[in-house]
């Protein structure tokens, strides 16, 4: 019994001890603390641009946008982002879609610009119809390059190029196929660029389809390689043909690439601004004349007039409309998962 007391003893002594015993201090391996530190390098650049050019740059546009900061308002940035614009909260939101004209066509000064507002968001959806065009034909150019065919590679880098050519030496071809002299013309006898309204749109709507191919095509070829082949051999088993095959088992494979095309193009679709720009010069956002402006063209216009409140308002309200646009686009997909 005095045995046993005294190892409870002992023990108690031990664990006091332990308790009170100061903790060891932890090691610190270089090796990763290096291989950390280079990681937080890297990344630096990217969270402060990220953080300086999109977030700060958005909330600043957000807040200029209820001011009246001008190019002749004679006061600093700083200045005027103190005082919200005088004709009251969200006077540009409403100014842009208050009407500009009345029912005769009579010119109201001062009043909004709604019909360049829609005039110009139709246009931008306008120029995105080459997207589903561009997606189909996307797909069945990467079907062809995805079989075992000769000079495969080669024709990816054909179709790749004018993805990462510039847009500038685009413009240029392009005037020298559909102006008034060019070989378009020629061959199908109507003009292009210096015809109507609609042929300049078909014009740029055929100019990006022509130039988002080649990035659509080698995403898609990438997504058909991942394809299960055990999938098909199995349908082949079971009788089903060619079409079959590909509908009911390639495109449900494949659909996550066909999603991330279709969300990517519909938001650079709705900013596009440097091919119409390039193709038939500055905007006329000083009158009426906006029929081949995109929504972009009609921001960038007024900020070069130095309206830089009613730009940013613009800007707020097309990047509200993308992001609508994106979730719709979501929605759907999870739907369709569903």
């Amino acid at each position: 019994m005095e045995e046993q007391t005294a190892v409870q003893e002992n023990t108690g002594s031990r664990q006091a001890e332990t308790a009170f015993e100061p903790p060891k201090k932890r090691r610190i391996n270089r090796s990763v603390l290096a291989e950390n530190l280079w990681g937080w390098f890297f990344v630096c650049f990217l969270v402060i641009g990220t953080t300086a050019f999109i977030y700060f740059a958005l909330v600043l546009s957000v807040w200029m946008s209820f001011t009246n900061y001008s190019n002749s308002s004679g006061t600093t940035l700083w200045e005027a982002l103190k005082h919200i614009n005088p004709n009251g909260w969200g006077y540009w939101y409403k100014f842009m879609f208050s009407p500009e004209y009345t029912a005769d066509g009579t010119a109201l000064s001062g009043t909004g610009i709604n019909e360049r507002f829609w005039t110009t968001l139709l246009n931008a959806v306008i120029y995105m119809i080459g997207i589903p065009i561009g997606m189909a034909l996307s797909l069945f150019l990467a079907v062809l390059l995805s079989r075992d065919i000769k000079g495969a590679g080669a024709f990816r880098v054909i179709y790749y190029i004018p993805t990462v050519a510039s847009v500038v030496s685009i413009a240029v071809l392009w005037n020298n196929l559909f102006g008034n002299e060019g070989v378009i013309v020629e061959l199908f006898g109507t003009r292009f660029l210096g015809g109507s309204a609609f042929m300049q749109k078909v014009t740029v709507v055929i100019m990006t389809t022509w130039k988002g191919l080649g990035g659509s095509v080698l995403l898609l070829c990438a997504g058909l390689n991942g394809v299960n082949a055990s999938y098909h051999e199995a349908a082949q088993i079971d009788g089903a043909n060619a079409w079959r095959i590909f509908w009911r088992i390639t495109m449900p494979q494949l659909w996550p690439t066909i999603f991330y095309c279709i969300v990517t193009s519909v938001i650079g679709g709705m900013q596009i601004f440097s091919e119409p720009q390039l193709l038939y010069g500055s905007y006329l956002v000083g009158d009426a004349s906006v029929d081949v402006t995109p929504f972009v063209g009609m921001i960038y216009g007024y900020y070069g007039q130095g309206n830089y409140a009613l730009s940013s308002a613009l800007g707020v309200v097309l990047a509200v409309i993308i992001f609508l646009l994106t979730l719709v686009q979501f929605a759907l997909d999870k739907r369709r998962d569903a």
